[in-house]
């Protein structure tokens, strides 16, 4: 007898079998995979066993694309949001990079000025010019008008004329300056300024002092105030002038 054309073709792909002679398959109609047709129309879920087969993917996306349409078995999906995911970079073994510097000032906040070794001997020079200069035409005693933000040239204790920068004007008698190439910082009449010659500026040399400060390092607030020191346990420092090479230069207590 010839074949029912009411019949659809039926045929059973086996995948594995164990020694009892039960058998995990496939079962295909008319070359249509059942398990994926299953999944695809929302009626089934994709097992995680099936991740061994070759049909995985097949069902995965069959399974993707059911979830979208929110029927049958997954009618109450709520899909997960994905979490950003933020590379983390690893961190490089930090390597030291010494430099020779001079220690020009140390403030009460444990802030300290230095200047490069490397620029010393260029210094020493513009230093030198500028007070052959300034002794050749000496500048004429209340002649200069300071200005905020002026760069300018002060008169230090020791009689030595040294390039600055005005930070306050409070009058005539009370000028606030800054040593741009040492760090430390005076009140000084105008009187005692004049303009910076335009060949000494910070244009032919940049300023020397560098700020820098300790890191994860507090001051304690616990201080004695002694004469013209300040003295902090443990440890001492302080910040008297003990010039030269510049208006002050300060130096630890041991």
């Amino acid at each position: 007898r010839g074949p029912d054309v009411l019949s659809p073709q039926v045929e059973v792909e086996v995948e594995s079998m164990d020694k009892a002679g039960n058998f995990i398959g496939w079962l295909h109609i008319e070359g249509l995979n059942l398990s994926v047709a299953l999944v695809e129309q929302a009626l089934s879920k994709v097992h995680f066993t099936a991740e061994r087969s070759s049909y995985y993917k097949a069902l995965v996306a069959a399974e993707e694309a059911a979830k979208q349409k929110k029927e049958k078995v997954w009618s109450h999906y709520e899909e997960t949001p994905v979490e950003e995911v933020v590379p983390v970079l690893e961190e490089k073994e930090r390597t030291a990079n010494y430099k020779p510097v001079f220690v020009t000032e140390i403030t009460d906040d444990l802030h300290f000025y230095v200047q490069d070794v490397e620029t010393g001997a260029q210094l020493e020079k513009l230093m030198e010019n500028m007070r052959t200069e300034v002794g050749a035409h000496p500048p004429v005693e209340g002649s200069y008008a300071p200005r905020r933000g002026d760069f300018c040239i002060a008169k230090f204790v020791d009689g030595e004329w040294y390039r600055a920068r005005v930070e306050k004007v409070e009058s005539a008698a009370k000028v606030h300056i800054f040593y741009i190439d040492y760090g430390n910082k005076e009140t000084l009449p105008a009187t005692r300024l004049a303009a910076l010659p335009p060949a000494f500026s910070t244009r032919v040399l940049p300023a020397q002092a560098t700020e820098y400060k300790f890191a994860f390092i507090q001051v304690p607030q616990d201080v004695s105030m002694g004469e013209g020191r300040a003295t902090e346990e443990p440890g001492r420092f302080s910040v008297s002038p003990v010039g030269p090479p510049g208006p002050t230069a300060s130096r630890w207590v041991p």
